[in-house]
């Protein structure tokens, strides 16, 4: 055999190692998409309310109200699969959580609470310092109670609630970590209305501080950092600086939320990866160096085929723009009609639709039919994904007053983190879209993964 022969035939990948190494990236892809409820990921929710001093009549001039304390009261609801994770509430590991067992872990759950989620006043950067127990504790420290469960989409939730009196002139800030070392994608979502105004943000166990409420004495002419704002803080914010409104910080913090949301929900990820994997998006064509016709420098291609390929690559690009823009409508429908309570949707029939949506989408990837368009697809099937997006959003009861801007910046984070999604698989899959072999072994294969992962959920959602 001649050299260059050999060499050749060593460079050549085996068939078995190009579809191990395929099969092996969609795999990759796909890690830690195992949870049924693939599209939610671990929250907590409080709702905060100031309620009326009786100690402190309207008719009192603003120095005398200064001089007195405000009343507030904060519900908080965790799901047991999260609190499982701290406290032992499956004490017999069976998997299924009683009644019982909740009644027996509850002594556990608030005692977790009270250490992970509490309230504290802030004075011009100086913290107060807390009691050393429960006892001796101050008015403003939350003592949390049992308040019965909460049936949500992703589950059941152990509801507490607790009542706190904190110096008016005082900032209100919220110390939370729950999870913090077990999830570090667990958020808070708060709301609720403090000093007339709507509170809507979120907080993670990795932020230091929340400024719930600035003081009286810190309030200026319409701003500061406690009118209801929720303006995430270090742990030395003092009250009276300018912060932006109530209406920006719920669309920069739901957007955020948007997001961390998608790219942490693994079954619209799967869906937008069956979506593209047909569509072989080539960032740079390098021409074979045998491909020159005679009379051209190696690796040079004849101006006609160069043409012909920019043009069959700006149809896949375009294919790929009316895609997206498809399936961004679609889910951005009903995301607003649920949101807004237009319509209605079951998480019970939602969740197995998502899962069967990817799968009917692979399947055609594998087959398919000439008929079916992929954006009119993307359009039908994100509609029923906007109704798994609105879920969030409904749950977290935002004030009505909130509402659209809260909507509004959910769904721009949405498309945020759907565009760093199909960017990630375009520098991924480089390397193989120009393989001879991706149709056969990265589409129909990873197809066919796609399609048993989905069955799977589907099959995780209907139990």
């Amino acid at each position: 055999m001649k050299a260059s022969t050999l060499r050749e035939a060593q460079d050549r990948p085996s068939p078995t190692r190009t579809l191990w190494q395929a099969v092996s990236l969609v795999c990759l892809l796909l890690l830690g998409a195992g949870p049924a409820l693939a599209h939610k990921g671990s929250d907590a929710y409080l709702d905060v309310q100031e309620v009326v001093d009786t100690a402190a009549p309207e008719a009192a001039g603003a120095a005398a109200r200064a001089a007195t304390q405000r009343v507030y009261r904060f519900s908080l609801a965790v799901a047991i699969k999260d609190l499982d994770l701290l406290v032992p509430i499956d004490a017999n590991a069976d998997g299924k959580v009683t009644w019982g067992e909740v009644k027996a872990a509850m002594p556990l759950v608030r005692a977790l609470a009270n250490e992970v989620v509490n309230i504290e006043p802030q004075g011009q950067g100086q913290t107060q310092p807390q009691a050393a127990g429960p006892a001796a504790a101050s008015p403003c420290h939350l003592d949390w109670q049992s308040d019965g469960l909460d049936l949500r989409g992703d589950g059941t939730y152990i509801r507490l609630a607790a009542q706190a009196r904190c110096p008016a002139a005082q900032a209100l800030v919220l110390r939370y970590s729950l999870l913090k070392d077990q999830d570090a994608n667990h958020r808070l979502l708060v709301a609720g209305r403090i000093a007339g105004k709507d509170l809507l943000t979120t907080t993670s166990p990795q932020q230091p501080s929340l400024v719930l409420s600035a003081g009286i004495a810190g309030i200026g002419s319409g701003a500061g950092t406690g009118t209801g704002t929720g303006a995430a803080t270090g742990s030395g914010s003092a009250p009276g600086v300018q912060q932006p409104s109530s209406a920006w910080l719920a669309l920069r913090d739901y957007f955020s939320l948007g997001v961390h949301h998608l790219l942490q929900g693994y079954d619209h990820l799967a869906f937008l990866l069956a979506l593209v994997l047909p569509l072989r998006l080539i960032l740079f064509r390098v021409a074979p160096a045998n491909a020159s016709a005679p009379g051209q420098a190696p690796g040079s291609s004849a101006p006609g085929e160069a043409a012909q390929s920019g043009r069959a690559q700006a149809g896949v690009w375009l294919a790929l723009l009316r895609t997206v823009t498809a399936f961004t409508i679609g889910h951005s429908i009903t995301l607003a009609l649920a949101t807004f309570g237009w319509t209605q949707a079951s998480p019970r029939w939602v969740e197995p639709a998502i899962a069967l949506t990817i799968v009917f989408t692979a399947l055609l990837n594998i087959r398919p039919v000439a008929w079916v368009r992929t954006d009119v697809l993307a359009l039908l099937f994100g509609m029923v994904h906007g109704y798994g997006f609105a879920g969030l959003l409904l749950e977290a009861a935002a004030p009505s007053g909130l509402l659209p801007w809260a909507l509004a910046g959910f769904n721009l984070g949405v498309e945020a983190g759907q565009l760093i999604a199909i960017a990630g698989w375009v520098l991924v899959s480089q390397p193989l879209v120009v393989r001879a072999w991706y149709p056969s072994v990265v589409v129909r294969g990873g197809s066919a993964l796609l399609v048993l992962l989905a069955a799977w959920w589907f099959w995780q959602r209907m139990g």
